[in-house]
C-alpha cells in the first residue's frame, strides 16, 4: 500500500504543517508559550510578550528586548491569488556594523511567525534588520491553502525583491532558511544572490528527509518531483555559505546537513554543536545559547561573509 501510494503521488504535498489563524482554538492555545498559537486573524502578535527562555540560553546578564518598532507588510502575489503576512523589524542601531544588514528570516514547518517571535527577537536583539514572511496556508496569510511547488518557489522569488527595497543596503542582505526554510532560502538565492545564506537545520532533499524519519528509502523520483531537493539545487550558489545542524537532530540528520554544504559552489562554513536538537521547543542552535549563536554569526560575517556587514566602530 505504501508503495502504491508514494507511485501515484509525491511527497512534496506533504511536507507542510501549519497553523493557520483562522483555525486558532483552545486546541492550539494550550497555554504553553512556546507551542501555543493563540492570534486570531484580527488579533496583533504580541511581540513584547515575555518569554521563558531556556536555561543556558542567555548569557550573564543578557536580555532580548521587544522591538520598538514592528511594521506588518501584506503581500499580495505576483499570481493575484495569495496575500501573504510579512512584518519589517528594522535594527536598533546600537551595533553599527550590523544596522546596515538585513536578515530574510524564511521559518521553519510548523505554525507560523507568532511560533518563531523569541527567534527574531534574538535576530534582533542582535543588531540586524529583520524580514520575515509567512507562507500561504501559515499565520495570517491567505489563502488558508497551502502553496504548490510552483507557488512556494515563486513567493520566495518575489519576497527576496521585496528585500532588496527594504534593506537599509540592498547589498547587505542574508538569506536565513530554518528547517523547512531551506526551501524558499535556496530559491531565493539562487534568483538573487546574497551577501550570504546561513542554513539552520534546513531540508535537505525529500529522499534523505524520507529516509531519516521512516523506512522509506526510494529513489528520488518516486518521491518528489524535485522542485525542493536542495541537496542539487545548492550546486548552483555560489556565494557564502553558513551550514549548521545540531548532531542531536533527528529531523534533519547534521550529516545530511554536512552532504549539503560540501555541494554548494561557494565559500562554505559549518557548525554543528554537539547535544543540539532541532529547534524551538526542543531546544536547537538558538535555543541552547545565544552567545554562542552570536560569535558564530560573528566569525562568518568577518570572513566568508565580510560584505555583509560595515566596518566596526571604533
Amino acid at each position: 500500500m505504501i508503495l502504491f501510494l508514494v507511485g501515484c503521488a509525491t511527497l512534496d504535498s506533504f511536507l507542510f504543517n501549519p497553523v493557520h489563524c483562522s483555525t486558532v482554538s483552545e486546541a492550539t492555545c494550550d497555554g504553553s508559550d512556546w507551542d501555543s498559537i493563540c492570534a486570531a486573524c484580527d488579533e496583533p502578535y504580541a511581540w513584547d510578550a515575555e518569554h521563558p527562555w531556556f536555561p543556558g540560553q542567555l548569557g550573564e546578564g543578557q536580555t532580548i528586548r521587544a522591538p520598538a518598532v514592528v511594521e506588518r507588510i501584506p503581500i499580495e502575489t505576483d499570481d493575484g491569488l495569495a496575500t501573504l503576512d510579512a512584518y519589517w523589524i528594522p535594527s536598533h542601531g546600537e551595533r553599527p556594523e550590523r544596522s546596515s544588514t538585513t536578515v530574510l528570516y524564511n521559518h521553519g514547518n510548523y505554525a507560523g511567525i507568532e511560533h518563531y517571535r523569541p527567534r527574531l527577537r534574538v535576530l534582533h536583539e542582535l543588531g540586524f534588520n529583520v524580514l520575515v514572511w509567512d507562507y500561504r496556508g501559515y499565520g495570517k496569510s491567505e489563502p488558508a491553502s497551502v502553496p504548490t511547488p510552483e507557488q512556494f518557489l515563486a513567493d520566495a522569488r518575489q519576497v527576496r525583491a521585496l528585500a532588496g527595497t527594504l534593506a537599509p543596503d540592498p547589498d547587505r542582505v542574508v538569506i536565513y532558511g530554518y528547517s523547512l526554510g531551506g526551501i524558499p532560502a535556496v530559491e531565493a538565492a539562487l534568483a538573487d544572490p546574497p551577501c550570504g545564506l546561513a542554513l539552520e537545520a534546513p531540508f535537505t532533499s525529500v529522499r534523505l528527509v524520507a529516509r531519516s524519519n521512516s523506512t522509506v528509502n526510494l529513489p528520488e523520483t518516486f518521491l518528489s518531483e524535485g522542485a525542493y531537493e536542495n541537496i542539487r539545487k545548492i550546486e548552483g550558489y555560489t556565494g557564502p555559505l553558513l551550514a549548521m545542524g545540531g548532531t542531536a537532530d533527528t529531523f534533519f540528520p547534521w550529516t545530511d546537513v554536512r552532504t549539503l554544504a560540501e555541494a554548494a559552489g561557494g565559500p562554505t562554513r559549518t557548525w554543528f554543536p554537539e547535544g543540539v536538537h532541532h529547534g524551538v521547543s526542543d531546544i536547537g542552535i538558538v535555543e541552547a545559547g545565544v552567545p554562542a549563536y552570536d560569535a558564530e554569526l560573528a566569525a562568518w560575517l568577518s570572513s566568508d561573509a565580510a560584505g555583509c556587514i560595515g566596518a566596526p566602530q571604533q
